[in-house]
């Protein structure tokens, strides 16, 4: 933004001021398809008018269940400035974990793309009105779903949903303050400008495919280069095609990328018009960093944060370029983080405890749970993280565990619980342990160690099978693995997953898997 700009505070009133100063500039390019900033707002307007005309009243609730693409970008903003509630629901969630977003944001409206599970969501809708988001044939919308709480601190704005650190995905509360200053922190702190083009292959689901980086970018007068798949045989040509600057994705994204270029080769670094790579959503995996900085020349730098809290912590490849081997980065401006011990003492720098953030960012709460928000936000409005860091003297912050048992694949949180609960259905799972083992590529794998039950051993394919039916595709364990017994804990009896995690590295290191 320039000095003349106005003082702006959420993304519609942003976008329309970088549609009226750059107007014939591509903001978007999705597939062979280029879209104009001002062709942009045009059909954000339409949207919105569309919208309006059907109904639609200020604080409704519509959920968007749909792939990345120009027209998700357009209706999200349509959504905001017709005074909705953009609900985001991942378009490749589970049969159950569908049913289940859907059925509790209680939407007026669902708009869903090509190829979504449309009966799953029939299912849920309890007759709310669902459009394709292509023809966007809106005549009606439900007027009787419930109310949004009372008493919240900001008007509410958006509901997403987590990637599943519980059984079941969390709603998360946001405010149009919080999105905006994710999105224009970001902006701020990566440089971004009307020169970069960005390839996003992140799903706009995620708030890192949308407001981290898909708004961080248009909100600075950039191209946004939508690639529907992280799959190296669609990005590179994209970066290449584009002579895009910027790339943010997760581990998997920079270690498949590494390899493509590898087994490619040629003379000259890969992708020399990049400029900035930000991975998030995982600790740093400095194999795969080092092996795509290998190929390319360019480090790959972090970005740190929860849904809850958002922006926190990434590197400014201005003032910081080159990354603290095992560090997410500095705390990014207007956001706080302290770092407490287990009696709620700042521990000396350089200690590990756990993280607490609060800032623009910090959500309203968890959607009808209160008692859930209570847990994560105290009474004087931190979030509790459930991450153990450690801050150095220079202000670089490390990720060193969780106290949750999450396992991070690809930057996505599985639950080991959920997993487990399904494969106990099994007949022939007699006890179950979930557990996340590195993975060079993905960062962590899920694999499942099995007691079986009965004398015939185990069918892996079938359990895979069986698994697949019930659960994403991401959550399956790629190995299921017998063991005679699971380590418990000796005083609580309760399955020590560090244990058992250790069990399966020995077991496949002899050869007993």
């Amino acid at each position: 933004m320039n000095k003349s700009s106005p003082e702006l505070t959420d993304c519609v009133s942003a976008l329309e001021y970088i549609a009226d100063q750059y107007p014939e500039k591509t903001a978007i390019v999705d597939g062979d398809t280029f879209t104009s900033y001002k062709d942009l707002q045009a059909s954000i307007e339409r949207r919105s008018a569309v919208l309006l005309a059907a109904g639609l009243k200020p604080g409704y609730r519509v959920a968007l269940v749909a792939e990345s693409s120009a027209d998700y970008l357009s209706t999200a903003l349509a959504v905001w400035r017709s005074g909705g509630v953009l609900v985001t629901v991942y378009p490749s969630s589970g049969p159950e974990d569908l049913e289940y977003s859907i059925a509790t944001s209680d939407p007026a409206l669902i708009i869903i793309s090509e190829g979504v599970d449309r009966a799953h969501i029939t299912t849920a809708a309890r007759n709310a009105p669902i459009v394709d988001i292509v023809d966007f044939h809106v005549t009606e919308v439900r007027h009787d779903a419930l109310p949004n709480p009372e008493g919240l601190r900001e008007p509410l704005f958006m509901i997403c949903f987590s990637s599943g650190t519980t059984s079941r995905p969390k709603a998360i509360m946001l405010s149009a303050a919080a999105i905006y200053n994710c999105a224009n922190t970001y902006g701020e702190v990566w440089h971004l400008s009307p020169e970069d083009k960005a390839i996003i292959c992140l799903p706009m689901a995620w708030l890192y495919g949308l407001a981290s980086t898909s708004l961080a970018v248009l909100l600075r007068g950039g191209t946004v280069v939508i690639v529907r798949r992280a799959r190296p045989d669609m990005i590179a040509p994209a970066i290449e095609e584009h002579s895009a600057t910027f790339l943010a994705g997760v581990t998997a994204t920079f270690g498949k990328l590494a390899q493509y270029a590898e087994l490619r080769g040629g003379d000259r670094p890969a992708f020399p018009s990049l400029r900035l790579c930000i991975s998030g959503g995982e600790p740093r995996n400095e194999v795969a960093f080092s092996r795509w900085e290998a190929q390319t020349g360019l480090p790959v730098l972090d970005a740190y944060c929860a849904s809850e809290c958002l922006p926190l912590v990434t590197y400014d490849p201005v003032a910081n370029p080159t990354p603290q081997p095992g560090s997410a980065g500095k705390l990014v401006p207007r956001s706080k983080l302290k770092v407490l011990d287990a009696d709620g003492a700042e521990v000396p720098v350089g200690q590990v405890g756990e993280a607490y953030s609060t800032g623009p960012g910090l959500m309203l709460g968890y959607w009808r749970d209160e008692e859930q928000t209570r847990t994560v936000i105290t009474d004087d409005g931190w979030y509790r993280t459930k991450d153990l860091v450690r801050v150095d003297e220079d202000g670089f912050v490390y990720v060193v565990g969780r106290l949750s048992d999450v396992i991070i694949r690809g930057g996505t949180n599985i639950s080991p619980a959920e997993v487990e609960r399904v494969l106990q259905q099994h007949a022939s799972v007699g006890e179950v342990a979930v557990v996340g083992l590195p993975d060079d590529v993905y960062g962590q794998r899920v694999v499942a160690a099995v007691v079986p039950r009965g004398l015939a051993p185990l069918d892996e394919a079938e359990l895979k099978e069986f698994a697949a039916a019930r659960l994403s595709s991401y959550k399956v364990p790629s190995e299921f693995i017998a063991v005679d017994s699971l380590p418990v804990n000796s005083t609580t009896g309760k399955v020590n997953r560090r244990d058992v995690a250790t069990l399966l590295t020995t077991e496949k290191s002899q050869g007993r898997a």
